[in-house]
């Protein structure tokens, strides 16, 4: 028989537990090598599919279009209407366009919006105008928007001639089954958001936020399309943004139609955001190519900021994507006018008219590698599943290795048979309570700071940075606090141990001269239960509970925001993996500088650098995003990240034993 047959089941669990604890960390790490290079390979192109429609009712393509050149001298016309009125002020503005929308037939309105931050203030005017369906009972309705202001921050004169330009091509069919709305925003963001809070009839009256109801109205938003197109002149591509707020995704069908659209009946190029890439039949270029608009996507994602005014539309479950101008002279592409770009979005927009119901039938969860090419969720949710599982099962190792279960043997005397049994209870007790605390007072020294930086308290010079500067004074306390108690705590317990070993010592040596030819005769077994081990290290339970945290945020964060998750696991896995406490000083206190550069006050300044920003910018636009918009950038930040890191630090910084 073999080796393993001639064993007891104790001994064959004491073996298989001895394995297992031995190999658990290499298996984590294995696991965060497949989880990467899986990550790496999800843009190449065997990895992902080719875009189509899966709505059949949309139709793409397929009506003729009734924008023709007169329709596109009046767009010029308009342009030029545009840049006249673009430098009045809100209110003129905003009336001089409400008129050229009423001279075009359609019922328009204003709308006056005031927006109070802890940093800033806004207020503005918003134009819209609607045109009832002739064949329309007023029930279902699709938006076209444009802000006055572009992404590149210059007038986005193009679109909002546009706008009236459409108004006045729609206005001669009789084809549509639903209402066309048509808004021009006022300043960036908050425009449009305080007019989609009033239609949805969720507009406030408080000092932080005011927002006019609306006096013109239609039925339920299907679907918007949202224009930028900057400046008076003709274009190389259209670029399309589709991430909304907090990572939200329109369905893919949205991207589809534009993109068979511009294929057919309105040729353009399409490219993803706004970078354009030259086609190569390089397979390494064109994987480098795809992977950095992965990146992007991914980027724009996790910071949970809308890469336009269409990820507004999304929080309200409206599907709907920005149609980005871009003017890259030089590019070798055919350039294109406003003509065309009104014949590609009448297409649009008589394709969305077809729909008998919200799309539904394609992905809303998807990553692009390229306009056309798409990876499901089913083949990108794996690998951040393996990565948090990879937490686990490191996590999983310290706690087996803080206790001696099944590693310990008991061997119980029946007769002249001696039978090796495990023992039912660990000798090595595990504390906790350093760990909790710990823990408790991060989440508390972060839940402080998101209460610092979003409350103003009236004070002379007080500004959100040094706000910031406070709270990291803070945290510096409390890590310092920390490590100082559990120093002290350990050397208590070391002298305390040392004293209880002393007395044992002495009881034993004046014992042993009198019972033992007595004790040798009683026992009958060889008691390993009665060895008390060393209690388990404070470190090894701070850092079984961190990654353990580790491994429930990433996997759970994934479900709501899979590249924010991905950031985060990233970021943490290899330093909350590897480090621990050192008896060298110098490497412990390297530990703490790697974890205190990712840290939140640390990611922020590498931004600043990057971006060549001043790094109060940084944390203004951070806070002005979440009050404005509801991002999840700083509460997680706050409650979540910093927590984890701070336990992290003070945790390289204990004792070893």
């Amino acid at each position: 028989m073999g080796f393993l047959s001639r064993l007891s089941k104790a001994q064959r669990q004491q073996i298989f537990g001895r394995f297992v604890l031995s190999w658990m960390p290499t298996l984590s790490y294995i696991m965060v090598a497949v989880s990467f290079f899986w990550l790496l390979a999800l843009p190449h192109q065997d990895y992902s599919k080719r875009t189509y429609v899966s709505e059949n009712a949309l139709l793409p393509g397929s009506a003729n279009v009734q924008f023709n050149w007169n329709d596109n001298l009046a767009a010029e016309a308009y342009r030029d209407t545009v840049q006249r009125i673009a430098s009045l002020p809100s209110i003129e503005r905003a009336q001089a366009l409400e008129l050229q929308f009423a001279a075009i037939g359609l019922k328009s309105a204003t709308q006056n919006y005031t927006l109070n931050t802890s940093t800033e203030s806004f207020h503005g005017v918003n134009t819209y105008a609607v045109f009832y369906a002739p064949r329309s009972d007023g029930t279902e309705a699709i938006v076209l928007s444009a802000s006055w202001l572009s992404r590149d921050k210059t007038t986005n004169t193009n679109a909002i001639a546009m706008l009236l330009a459409l108004g006045k091509t729609f206005k001669r069919g009789s084809h549509f089954s639903k209402d066309i709305i048509f808004v021009v925003s006022d300043g960036d963001a908050e425009g449009l958001q305080a007019w989609l809070k009033a239609y949805h009839g969720n507009e406030e009256h408080t000092y932080e936020r005011h927002e006019e109801p609306l006096r013109v109205r239609s039925g339920a938003i299907q679907a918007a399309l949202n224009l930028d197109f900057a400046g008076t002149g003709d274009y190389n591509a259209l670029g399309i943004f589709f991430e909304g707020v907090n990572g939200q995704l329109p369905n893919l069908d949205m991207i589809n139609t534009i993109n068979l659209i511009s294929m057919g009946i309105a040729p353009v190029e399409l490219t993803l955001h706004d970078e354009l890439v030259p086609y190569t039949d390089n397979m390494t270029k064109n994987y480098l190519n795809s992977l950095r608009k992965m990146l992007y996507q991914m980027k724009y994602q996790a910071v949970g900021t809308p890469t336009g005014n269409h990820g507004l539309y999304l929080k309200y479950k409206i599907d709907a994507i920005t149609l980005y101008g871009i003017d890259r002279p030089g590019w070798h592409s055919h350039r294109f006018n406003l003509f065309r770009v009104g014949a590609l979005l009448e297409s649009a927009v008589r394709s969305l008219n077809n729909l008998l119901e919200h799309l539904h039938q394609s992905f809303f969860f998807y990553l692009l590698s390229d306009v056309r090419r798409y990876t499901s969720i089913g083949l990108y949710m794996p690998p951040v599943i393996i990565l948090g599982v990879s937490f686990i099962f490191q996590a999983l190792s310290l706690w087996g290795l803080s206790s001696d279960l099944p590693l310990e043997l008991e061997s119980i005397v029946e007769g002249d048979t001696t039978i090796p049994v495990a023992l039912p209870y660990s000798r090595r007790s595990r504390n906790f309570k350093v760990a909790s605390t710990t823990m408790g007072m991060a989440v508390v020294t972060g839940a402080a700071t998101f209460f610092l930086l979003t409350t103003e308290f009236g004070l002379v010079g007080e500004s959100p940075m040094l706000k910031l500067v406070a709270s990291v004074g803070v945290c510096s306390m409390l890590v310092l606090s920390a490590v100082s108690a559990a120093h002290v705590r350990t050397r208590i317990i070391k002298s305390g141990s040392t004293v209880q070993k002393a007395r044992a010592t002495h009881n034993d040596t004046k014992g042993s001269s009198g019972s033992s030819s007595s004790s040798s005769n009683s026992d009958n077994t060889h008691n390993v239960a009665d060895q008390e081990l060393t209690p388990a290290a404070d470190w090894i339970m701070l850092k079984t509970l961190i990654l353990a945290l580790s491994a429930l945020i990433v996997t759970t964060l994934s479900a709501l925001n899979f590249s924010l998750a991905v950031s985060i696991g990233v970021l943490i896995v290899l330093p909350y993996m590897a480090f621990r406490p050192s008896r060298w000083t110098v490497v412990s206190i390297i530990e703490a500088l790697i974890l205190l550069a990712i840290s939140p006050p640390g990611l922020m300044m590498v931004a600043s650098w990057w971006y060549v920003k001043d790094p109060s910018e940084v944390l203004s636009w951070v806070l002005r995003e979440y009050e404005i918009l509801g991002t999840w950038l700083l509460p997680t930040a706050c409650f979540v990240y910093w927590p984890l890191n701070l336990a992290a630090v003070i945790m390289v910084l204990l004792p070893v034993s």
